[in-house]
């Protein structure tokens, strides 16, 4: 259902807020119903876009965030080299 939204969202695999909404603006400004009213295609795209929209955020608004020291230092490999070697100047 995500891949989906994203796809729907024209999202990469790894994207910010600020991208997210950048896209549905821009998508819902080329395909808002006040503009094309008439357009049955238009008004089911805009349909989707909004749905995709709402499925990412309330998504991103979800997630787990892991501060574990074990999950930190994976996703930051330097914390992990500092905590065991510390300041050693060859790792700099």
């Amino acid at each position: 259902m995500i891949d989906k939204a994203r796809k729907i969202l024209g999202l990469g695999e790894e994207t910010n807020r600020e991208e997210i909404k950048e896209k549905y603006r821009e998508l819902m400004k080329k395909y808002h119903p006040d503009k094309t009213s008439d357009n049955q295609e238009y008004l089911e795209k805009a349909k989707n876009i909004n749905w995709a929209y709402s499925v990412i955020t309330s998504y991103c608004d979800e997630y787990k965030f892991s501060f574990s020291r074990e999950d930190i230092e994976r996703m930051n490999p330097e914390l992990k080299l500092n905590r065991q070697f510390g300041d050693d100047w060859l790792l700099k």
